[in-house]
């Protein structure tokens, strides 16, 4: 299964996103997990070189790919349970090939002007995209939401912009948290620093959102989070 975290925006917590989903299906469910990272920045790779070097966490495997890549990444879904794409912030050659062969699509996005600008655009990309791979599972998520109570709106009216494009966005959210840039700086995850905090919450509820959604039971998604206790 190929799961891809993308989008045009930088600076909307992909990479972040991308390890911690890899570390929750290496170690809760025990899966045979592959990075792959296409952002020149190399931010995965060098979290997982850190991570690598502790003997104490579980180690999980990661390449380099760029350009046309749909190739490869067909190839390494024959071997992997889960082949997660961490693809850099802008539209590039790596980010529609991954489209084309993705099962699950994650596009994280912050309540901001700037990365909402993107949804129009982002958009038309999956539109072109399905042409080739019908069944594609995609969702925007919001990221990096603020934390006081009485910017809650913000979320909201995130969501309700990426809703107008017709494309669906998680209830599930994450918020800006120190947990998840202390827990990169040592190539962990956040449910490994603290595996009941809000972080850790906030990870579980995306993944398993965007995969129950794929089957098509909303039923059991989850429903948006109550604003009072999710904040702090």
């Amino acid at each position: 299964m190929i799961i891809l975290v993308g989008g045009e925006k930088g600076g909307s917590g992909k990479s972040c996103i991308a390890q911690n989903i890899a570390v929750y299906l290496r170690t809760e469910k025990d899966a045979n997990v592959l990075i792959v990272d296409c952002d020149p920045q190399r931010t995965t790779s060098d979290w997982i070189q850190e991570r690598n070097s502790n003997p104490k966490l579980p180690h999980i495997n990661c390449v380099q790919l760029y350009g046309k890549i749909r190739n490869e990444l067909l190839s390494l879904s024959h071997h992997y349970d889960y082949v997660i794409i961490d693809c850099g912030g802008q539209d590039n050659l790596a980010l529609r090939s991954s489209m084309a062969v993705a099962n699950h699509i994650l596009i994280p996005l912050r309540p901001k002007r700037r990365d909402l600008k993107t949804v129009g655009h982002m958009e038309d990309i999956i539109s072109t995209c399905k042409m080739v791979n019908p069944k594609m599972n995609v969702a925007f998520v919001i990221t990096q939401c603020p934390s006081l109570p009485s910017l809650a709106n913000r979320i909201l009216e995130a969501k309700e912009v990426v809703r107008s494009f017709d494309v669906p966005v998680l209830n599930s959210v994450t918020f800006s948290r120190n947990m998840y840039d202390d827990s990169e700086e040592m190539g962990m995850s956040v449910m490994e620093r603290e595996p009941e905090g809000k972080a850790a919450f906030e990870i579980r509820s995306i993944i398993d959102e965007l995969l129950i959604r794929a089957k098509g039971d909303v039923s059991h998604v989850a429903s948006e989070p109550k604003m009072q206790h999710a904040f702090g």
